[in-house]
């Protein structure tokens, strides 16, 4: 997993985002390096959503009412 895809796990295990607040947290980054970097997240089958929609990476199992 690449360095970027990798930041994006952790900041999901922080706390639940939805995808703008990823993009808006990473305005630095080429719009397609994110995209790539997203993709390697979505690819690895560890993301799931909470019933506001938002995405989130849980450490110790899921949560409860999230989605995947």
């Amino acid at each position: 997993m690449s360095p970027l895809a990798a930041r994006i796990v952790r900041e999901l295990e922080e706390r639940p985002r939805h995808f703008s607040d990823i993009v808006e947290s990473h305005l630095d980054v080429p719009w397609r390096d994110l995209l790539g970097a997203w993709g390697e997240v979505r690819a690895a089958d560890i993301l799931q959503r909470d019933d506001g929609g938002h995405y989130l990476v849980p450490k110790d199992g899921p949560p409860p009412g999230s989605k995947r």
